[in-house]
């Protein structure tokens, strides 16, 4: 088993799940949990698993996240936590599941994060829905428990979904202009892990060494998020505000034109991204990534998703005021985004 103490604890091996809960439950003297859990965590065994791996005498109470508005999601789940009187929080599933986990959690309240989808492991930014909310912010993990064995039950547009979301994390994160250089060393390795695995992972969801590969690559886009997103993510933050579509469904659409609205900033840059991505010095990376995003599955004109022109104004606006907006490259205006969005309606 590996154990990587950067950040917090982060336990990353196959079938870590039973070799770890229990000992960082006693870690932190946790004995009555509230399970927090979402779609990606229904499919497959994974959460039989999470409770045959629970003390037997842990007491646990059970929410379902990503069904409602996010603030009343984590008002649900913050009544629950009063009412059960828990002491420890686990997030177990895809992004729903961690962020509301992450936001519920509090000093007083500590939160295990167990991923099962690729698109985070718990750390970097979280829903505005949630993070907006006064006096609430997204917690820490004490501890991350990665395991590759319980992401293989997802399906093919989730995992091209939360795969193209991991790789343009790192793409944006690499690209960000503010000075970190270990953030620009993990976003390289997670990209290029990314984008070699993801194909193999959508066309088999059983290759165990694909599927760690994109949760490693998952975990680097998460330690590297400290630098900050960027344009992509921002604008398919608008868009999925008002679409509900999936985190991640319409990031190849949107990288061609966001990247090439950053090219004049960080076109010092590419060269490296062309590097990891094995590419010739002359090739367009956001024209391969795109033709990635189009072999998995995944839209490549909003339009195909039901987004409509009278929705792109709006959706706009949000993007602008998005917090990844505010390390893109090139500073962007709603209308800007407006424009992005309008070229790849």
């Amino acid at each position: 088993m590996s154990l990587i103490t950067y950040l917090t604890r982060i336990h990353f091996a196959d079938r870590v799940l039973e070799d770890a809960l229990s000992a960082e439950m006693e870690r932190h003297g946790l004995r009555h949990l509230l399970v927090i859990s979402d779609r990606d965590a229904a499919h497959g065994d994974g959460l039989d698993r999470l409770f045959a791996a629970l003390p037997c005498q842990t007491r646990t109470a059970s929410h379902f996240a990503g069904d409602i508005a996010p603030d009343l999601d984590l008002a649900r789940a913050l009544e629950l936590l009063e009412q059960e009187g828990c002491d420890g929080i686990i997030g177990f599933g895809g992004l729903a599941a961690l962020n509301l986990a992450r936001t519920a959690a509090s000093d007083r309240v500590p939160v295990i994060t167990i991923p099962t989808c690729t698109d985070t492991v718990g750390l970097g930014p979280i829903d505005p829905g949630l993070s907006a909310r006064p006096g609430r912010k997204a917690a820490l993990p004490v501890a991350i428990l990665c395991d590759a064995t319980l992401t293989t039950s997802a399906d093919p547009e989730a995992t091209a979904a939360a795969g193209m979301d991991t790789l343009c994390q790192c793409l944006e994160c690499f690209l960000g202009t503010a000075f970190n250089p270990p953030a620009d060393g993990m976003a390289l390795d997670g990209l290029r892990r990314a984008a070699l695995s993801l194909e193999t992972a959508v066309q088999d969801g059983r290759d165990l060494s694909a599927r760690r590969e994109l949760l490693a690559a998952a975990l680097n886009a998460g330690l590297a998020s400290e630098k900050g997103h960027g344009g992509i993510a921002a604008a398919a933050h608008g868009l999925e505000a008002i679409a509900r579509s999936r985190r991640g469904i319409l990031h190849g659409a949107l990288l061609p034109e966001v990247l090439a609205f950053n090219a004049p900033a960080v076109h010092d840059r590419l060269g490296l991204v062309r590097m990891v991505l094995g590419l010739p010095a002359d090739a367009d990376p956001g024209e391969r990534l795109v033709a990635l995003a189009q072999r998995i599955g995944l839209p490549r004109r909003l339009s195909d998703i039901g987004i409509e022109e009278h929705m792109l104004s709006r959706a706009a606006q949000g993007a602008a005021a998005d917090p990844a907006n505010r390390t893109n490259p090139r500073h962007a205006t709603g209308r800007d985004y407006e424009r992005i969005m309008r070229a790849v309606l």
